[in-house]
């Protein structure tokens, strides 16, 4: 009799310690799948958002949070609301806003989505100025349940300063 419990007390120590490497390698897992997820979210949406700012020819709003440009092909608005950033078509035909990114915490600190710069050390650019004047677009991405950030910068192509990449 006290080999049989002795027997059932190792094996609930060994089942307990196997369990415990189980359960380990499963948060793992799940934690990596969410990083990659939100990763792969992150960089389809600020690759999207470089692509229609690039060759804005001209920017009529110009917020922490919204921006209303003009190319080639329309006028849109790239916007944050709430949790949510969506791309619509104001021109003719207008689009509906389309959901770019979700999971966008709501309280974005003192973190801005959108940020726009002269020339180096010339200042913060705003829709008084010029353009020409507009040397980048900081773009600042952040999700919940992320700790870090994405960010990119955008060069508008079509604002005729001369140290911006030009279209070819």
């Amino acid at each position: 009799m006290v080999e049989l419990v002795v027997s059932l007390m190792i094996a609930g120590i060994l089942a307990v310690a196997l369990m415990t490497i189980v359960v380990t390698a499963v948060d793992g897992y799940l934690f990596a799948q969410n990083t990659a997820d939100v990763s792969q979210k992150g960089q389809l949406a600020l690759a999207r958002m470089r692509n229609e700012l690039l060759n804005a020819t001209s920017i009529s709003t110009a917020t922490a949070n919204k921006i209303a440009f003009s190319n080639a092909y329309g006028n849109y608005e790239l916007e944050r609301t709430g949790g949510v950033i969506t791309l619509k078509q104001t021109s003719s035909p207008a689009i509906a806003a389309k959901t770019l990114v979700d999971n966008i915490p709501v309280d974005y600190g003192s973190d801005q989505l959108f940020d726009y710069q002269k020339v180096p050390f010339a200042g913060t650019w705003t829709t008084a100025d010029d353009i020409a004047e507009l040397h980048t677009i900081d773009i600042t991405l952040k999700f919940e349940d992320y700790s870090g950030a994405f960010h990119t910068t955008v060069n508008p192509r079509a604002n005729r300063l001369r140290t911006a990449p030009r279209l070819l």
